[in-house]
C-alpha cells in the first residue's frame, strides 16, 4: 500500500538509503572510466541517434544560421517574448494549464537552469532542501558545492509499490524528478496529488526536474506534474531531450509569474545569452511539438525496445512508460560493460540491473551480441560490437 500522508512509518530502517552525495561519487567514478580510450561499451550512454533528425530540424538541417537570423546581434533568448509565448501556448495545449509568457524562463539547457535554481536557493538563505529520490547527479553536485543539505523524504522510488512519502510539516523547498528517467516510469498521480495538497497546506515550493517529460509511450498528452499549484511550482522541461537532438542547447523553466523576472535576471547574469543556432532551435522545437509532436521518435524507441527484448539478451526488465531508457538485467555479468546500476540512482534491491539507452545503437548491438558472441578478458568482443562513442 503506497503511503502519501504526513505520518512517518513505524519502521525507520526504510529510510536507510545511500546518501545523495555517495551517489554522486559513483557517477564521478564512472565518468572517469567512460572518458578513457578503449573503455568498455557504455550501455547507459547519454548519446543516441534516430532517423527523424532532419524532419525535426527542418531548414536548420541544411541552412547556415547566418541565413536565418542576424548573427551580428546577441541571441537574447529571454528577450524573445514570441518564443516565450509559443512555449506557454504549447504547454497549455498539452497540459491544459493556462500558462503565459510570464511563466517561462528559456535557457541554453537543463544544466544552466539547475545552476540558476541552486544559486537562487543559496542567495535566499536556503541551507536545506528536501527531495524525493532519485535526482539527477548534477543537482547533487551543485547542492554539495553550495553547502546545501539534501534531506530525503521518501522510502523507495515513486513508482515502487512500497513507496512511502513523508513530507515535513513546515514550509520548505522540495525537489523531485518526473519521470523517474532511468526506469522510464512516471511519478504516479496519487503521489503528485499528495504533494499538491501539502504545497497548499504549507506554502512550500516544489522544483520538478521534468527533463525527460513529453515522451509517453501510450501517446497520452500532458504531464501530471503540470497540475501542481502553478504559483508554488517550478518545472523544468528540455526540448533537446524530447526531440533527442542533444547537439543543441535548449530548455525552459515554467515558474510562478511572481518569480519569473528574478530568476530570468539571475540566469542571464550567470550564463549569458545562447548562440543564435540555439535560439532558432528553441523556436523549431516548440513548432514541431505544436504542429506534429514527437510520436515518430517514440515509435522508433519502442521498436528498438522490441528488438532488444526479442534478442534474448535480457534476463529481466522493468516495464517502460516514457522516455528512452530501460532498466534491465542482462544475462551476462555486469562487469562486461560500463553501465549505471542501482548505486547511481539511490536505489537498492535490483542487483544486476543497469540503465540501457534505447537510442544508442552500440549499446543495443553489444547486448544482442552477448547471446551468441564470444568473450575474452571479461569484456564483450563478439562480432558487430563497436565501442560506444564518448559523449565528452
Amino acid at each position: 500500500m503506497r503511503r502519501t500522508g504526513p505520518e512517518r512509518p513505524a519502521n525507520p530502517s526504510l529510510f536507510r538509503m545511500p546518501s545523495l552525495f555517495r551517489m554522486l561519487e559513483w557517477h564521478e567514478h564512472i565518468e572517469a572510466e567512460r572518458q578513457q580510450p578503449g573503455a568498455r561499451v557504455f550501455l547507459s550512454d547519454y548519446n543516441g541517434d534516430h532517423p527523424y533528425v532532419e524532419k525535426y530540424l527542418g531548414e536548420l538541417a541544411d541552412t547556415a544560421p547566418r541565413h536565418l537570423a542576424d548573427i551580428t546581434r546577441y541571441a537574447g533568448l529571454d528577450e524573445d517574448v514570441r518564443l516565450r509565448s509559443k512555449i506557454a501556448a504549447m504547454h497549455e495545449r498539452y497540459d491544459g494549464v493556462p500558462y503565459s509568457e510570464r511563466n517561462v524562463v528559456p535557457s541554453g539547457g537543463s544544466s544552466s537552469l539547475l545552476g540558476t535554481f541552486v544559486t537562487w536557493l543559496a542567495m535566499n538563505g536556503h541551507r536545506r532542501v528536501h527531495y524525493v529520490a532519485p535526482v539527477y547527479y548534477k543537482l547533487a553536485y551543485l547542492l554539495r558545492a553550495f553547502g546545501i543539505e539534501p534531506v530525503p523524504v521518501a522510502s523507495g522510488h515513486a513508482y515502487q509499490p512500497e513507496f512511502g512519502l513523508n513530507l515535513p510539516a513546515e514550509r520548505t523547498v522540495l525537489v523531485l524528478t518526473d519521470p523517474v528517467w532511468y526506469a522510464g516510469r512516471r511519478v504516479p498521480e496519487d503521489v503528485l496529488d499528495a504533494i499538491a495538497a501539502w504545497q497548499r497546506a504549507t506554502g512550500s515550493l516544489v522544483f520538478v526536474d521534468g527533463t525527460f517529460q513529453y515522451m509517453p509511450w501510450d501517446g497520452r498528452l500532458g504531464e501530471a506534474s503540470a497540475r501542481l499549484p502553478v504559483e508554488r511550482t517550478l518545472r523544468m522541461v528540455c526540448p533537446t531531450k524530447y526531440l533527442s537532438i542533444h547537439g543543441y542547447r535548449c530548455a525552459h523553466l515554467l515558474v510562478p509569474a511572481a518569480l519569473r523576472q528574478e530568476l530570468a535576471d539571475l540566469h542571464i547574469n550567470l550564463h549569458g545569452d545562447v548562440a543564435v543556432s540555439d535560439r532558432l532551435f528553441a523556436h523549431r522545437a516548440v513548432d514541431v511539438m505544436t504542429q506534429h509532436g514527437n510520436g515518430d521518435l517514440v515509435g522508433h524507441i519502442r521498436d528498438n525496445h522490441a528488438r532488444l527484448t526479442a534478442s534474448g539478451a535480457l534476463a529481466a526488465r522493468m516495464p517502460v512508460e516514457t522516455g528512452f531508457f530501460l532498466f534491465a538485467r542482462p544475462h551476462v555479468p555486469h562487469r562486461w560493460f560500463l553501465a549505471l546500476d542501482e548505486r547511481h540512482f539511490e536505489l537498492d534491491g535490483h542487483p544486476g540491473y543497469v540503465r540501457v539507452n534505447l537510442l544508442n545503437r552500440a549499446a543495443i548491438e553489444a547486448l544482442a551480441a552477448t547471446v551468441a558472441g564470444p568473450v575474452s578478458g571479461g569484456a564483450v568482443t563478439g562480432q558487430g560490437v563497436p565501442v560506444a562513442p564518448h559523449s565528452g
